[in-house]
């Protein structure tokens, strides 16, 4: 398991919508992994120390569902903490903010036995918004567990499979947004020193001495050999 180191605590904001989300959902038996920007920052910065470029308070989750019921049971009950209100995109809620704060979305993005064709998600009522949600399943499998406080343990995305996700979500809407390229790019740069670092002195020597010792070759190198094996 990994931890968020205490001199880097998660932002009061995120924590709260972590532990009313992780409650929720234990009450309601399902899984759910945090995916995004929230998930790179989670373990770049708030485990390894490394900064990501751009400190985020969204808050990205991909829940498996089996049916929209479930998933507009999992809104209400949220909503009905108080802490959240709906947003118009039916993904959305927004955590309610402190007084003076700008209130922080939350995106629920489900997946699993919801989809309507393997892979994709069509949001009711008319089914004319259709969601990519290819490697959702894999990647809750690989998740890692991280306690980003006492008593408090969720599952994140692996770096390699944020990677991935990263790509298929640039793939669907890069034209609009650079951001998922900005984030992929951070992960190229920052995966070497996210603790692999005694890999690439150890059992990826190879890697390294094929590219003359330079680090900030091989952590894209290495994010890239690790994408493709757990894939594989």
């Amino acid at each position: 398991m990994l931890t968020v180191a205490r001199e880097r605590p998660v932002d009061p904001t995120t924590l709260a919508v972590l532990t009313l989300v992780d409650r929720i959902s234990r009450e309601l038996a399902l899984d759910y992994f945090v995916i995004g920007a929230m998930a790179e920052e989670l373990l770049l910065y708030g485990v390894f120390g490394l900064d990501t470029g751009r400190a985020t308070l969204d808050v990205d989750l991909a829940v498996a569902l089996d049916t929209w019921q479930q998933f507009e049971v999992v809104k209400a009950r949220l909503v009905e903490t108080g802490a959240f209100t709906p947003a118009r995109e039916p993904h959305r809620l927004f955590h309610r903010a402190g007084m003076g704060q700008k209130a922080s979305p939350l995106d629920l993005l489900p997946f699993g036995g919801i989809e309507q064709r393997p892979n994709e998600i069509a949001w009711p009522p008319d089914l004319s918004i259709i969601m990519n949600v290819a490697g959702y399943r894999e990647a809750l499998a690989a998740s890692q567990e991280v306690e980003v406080q006492q008593d408090l343990v969720v599952r994140v995305a692996s770096l390699p499979w944020l990677a991935i996700l990263k790509l298929f979500a640039w793939a669907d809407r890069g034209t609009e947004n650079p951001k998922d390229a900005l984030d992929l790019t951070t992960l190229l740069r920052r995966y070497g020193a996210a603790g692999n670092e005694d890999r690439l002195f150890a059992e990826e020597i190879g890697l390294l001495e094929a590219l003359n010792y330079d680090l900030d070759l091989a952590s894209p190198r290495l994010l890239g050999k690790d994408a493709a094996r757990v894939t594989a």
